[in-house]
């Protein structure tokens, strides 16, 4: 028995290629840039933690990169097989 609410070609391409739109290259791009904005934010918090910044600074630095981390583990989750 085939499944009625299963999709076997989407109604919106006929097959080509062009411009690769997939949602697994999409959930890649995401995944890439949570993990670069993850490094560039605790590298941004190392930084200003030992300088003479204020430390609000630092303490932005430090809860964006955990809102990227729960933003990656989130994206896990709904995206697993």
């Amino acid at each position: 028995m085939s499944d009625p609410y299963r999709f076997t070609q989407s109604p919106s391409r006929s097959g080509g290629r062009n411009g690769d739109t997939s949602p697994r290259r999409s959930r890649h791009t995401v995944r890439v840039v949570l993990w670069l904005l993850i490094v560039l934010g605790a590298a941004a918090n190392a930084a200003t933690s030992f300088g003479p910044f204020h430390p609000l600074v630092s303490v932005a630095f430090g809860l964006s990169t955990v809102v990227c981390i729960v933003l990656l583990i989130m994206h896990h989750v709904r995206h697993r097989n």
